[in-house]
C-alpha cells in the first residue's frame, strides 16, 4: 500500500484477463514480429499503420489471441475467488485489451460468471480510466471502493486514473511496477483476505 494511503473496504472487483485470471500465454515479441510493428504497446502501434497494413496486422493479432484464448489455463484460485466474491455479494467484472471474441472464448471455455465485461472494441483501452468507470457504472458501484486487479502498468494507471484501488498480481517480470500499485499480491487467493 502507498504510504499514508488508507484504502476503503472493497465493494467490487475488476480483473484483467490475460496474465491475471489466466496464465499468460501471449508471446508479445512474436506477435509484434507477425504484425510487422516495432517495440511498444501493440494496440497503440496499430494506430500508426496505414489502413491496409493495420488490417493485416489486426488479423495476425487476432490469430494469436484466439489461439491463446482457446487453450487458456486459469490462474490458481481464479475460479474459487470469483465464486467466493459472488457468494459475498461483491460484483465482479473483466476488463481486457483483448478482443471480445477471445474474451468470450475464455468465459465459455471455463464457464466463468462475472457481472460485466469489456473488451477493446467496447470502450477506450487501458490505461484510460473510461473502461473502469463504465464497469463501475454497470455494476452500480463507487470507483473509490472498486479494486482493479492486473499484472501490468496499464492496469494500475487505468485504476488510478479512475479513482479506483489498483492491485498488482506479481509475477517474475513485473516487480518494477509494484511501487505504483496501491496493493500487491502474490496470488489471487489473497483477495479473499481483503477486509470486507
Amino acid at each position: 500500500m502507498r504510504p499514508g494511503h488508507r484504502l476503503p473496504a472493497p465493494e467490487a472487483f475488476i480483473f484483467d484477463l490475460d496474465g491475471t485470471l489466466t496464465i499468460p500465454q501471449l508471446d508479445f515479441d512474436k506477435i509484434r514480429q507477425d504484425m510487422g510493428i516495432p517495440e511498444g504497446p501493440i494496440l497503440e502501434q496499430l494506430e500508426c499503420l496505414d489502413a491496409e497494413a493495420a488490417a493485416l496486422a489486426r488479423k495476425a493479432l487476432e490469430r494469436h489471441e484466439e489461439k491463446a484464448a482457446s487453450t487458456a489455463v486459469l490462474q490458481p484460485g481464479a475460479r474459487r475467488v470469483l465464486s467466493e466474491l459472488r457468494r459475498r455479494n461483491h460484483p465482479t467484472a473483466i476488463l481486457t485489451r483483448n478482443s471480445r471474441l477471445s474474451l468470450d472464448t475464455v468465459l465459455e471455455l471455463h464457464q466463468l460468471e462475472v457481472d460485466a465485461s469489456l473488451s477493446r472494441e467496447e470502450a477506450a483501452i487501458k490505461p484510460s480510466p473510461e473502461p473502469v468507470l463504465l464497469l463501475c457504472e454497470k455494476m452500480g458501484v463507487d470507483p473509490a471502493k472498486t479494486y482493479v486487479i492486473g499484472d501490468y502498468i496499464f492496469d494500475i494507471e487505468s485504476a488510478r486514473n479512475a479513482g479506483a484501488v489498483s492491485v498488482l498480481l506479481l509475477n517474475s517480470k513485473n516487480s518494477m511496477f509494484s511501487e505504483q500499485a496501491d496493493l500487491k499480491i502474490a496470488n489471487l487467493m489473497e483477495i479473499l483476505d481483503f477486509p470486507n
